[in-house]
């Protein structure tokens, strides 16, 4: 097990230079990994390829990028940019974030999620493996894409999963799961079990499993409830 924390999602207001900061004490505290939200606020994928320039050992990641803004070919590239940045220790990971975002606040439809995943993937995973990206499908049709980026080699992709759907999806095409909030019987019973059996049923290594968990040191448990309160509206 390797523990880390989560940076853009308690709702502090944080300068870039002070996001900086904490990755430097969080390498220094002798953490593993750094996730980083992509709420809105500073950009997940770009920050932490600022912050790979600033740290030598930690890992880094997005817990997560929205896909449904951003197209395949545009997230690959600047993801296997921080990769090259951070010297191979960034992993994408990326989700379909919520209806209430992606249509209410964005505009867009939410109307297949599993299907939108599937073809979202389709076109980003080749790239990753410095293939050629080909796919036509109902929302993407990409042709004879592929990315030139040195040092981008070998960069992990987790998908935010919790129904049976993405579960599989991210066990047969991709390297596992960031979850958030998940319990104990759940992430044993249901998470690992079939996203564990999707991997093994396409032949691919045993996944890797994120688990996210928000928590509070306070002596304060009423504002800290508020706070909470506050920060899981989207929920």
């Amino acid at each position: 097990m390797r523990i880390g924390i989560m940076l853009g999602a308690d709702g502090t207001t944080m300068t870039l230079d002070d996001v900086i900061d904490r990755a430097r004490e969080a390498e220094a505290a002798g953490l593993d990994n750094i996730w980083m939200a992509n709420i809105f606020s500073y950009d997940g994928i770009g920050t932490l390829g600022l912050i790979g320039r600033e740290t030598s050992r930690i890992g880094l990641g997005t817990a997560v990028t929205p896909t449904y803004p951003r197209h395949p070919t545009a997230i690959a590239q600047q993801a296997l940019t921080t990769q090259a940045a951070s010297g191979g220790r960034f992993t994408l990971g990326i989700g379909l974030s919520h209806k209430v975002v992606i249509e209410d606040m964005l505009g867009l439809s939410y109307a297949k999620p599993a299907a939108h995943m599937r073809e979202y993937l389709s076109v980003l995973m080749p790239l990753v493996r410095g293939e050629e990206a080909t796919f036509e499908g109902e929302e993407y049709r990409v042709r004879g894409v592929t990315m030139d980026i040195r040092g981008g080699e070998n960069m992990d992709v987790v998908v935010a999963a919790l129904g049976p759907a993405m579960l599989r999806i991210a066990g047969e095409m991709t390297n596992g799961t960031n979850t958030w909030m998940v319990g104990k019987k759940t992430m044993e019973e249901h998470i690992v079990k079939r996203l564990t059996e999707a991997a093994g049923a396409a032949g691919r290594p045993e996944p890797r499993v994120v688990g996210g968990y928000p928590m509070i040191l306070t002596n304060d448990p009423d504002a800290a409830r508020e706070k909470l309160a506050h920060l899981l509206t989207v929920y």
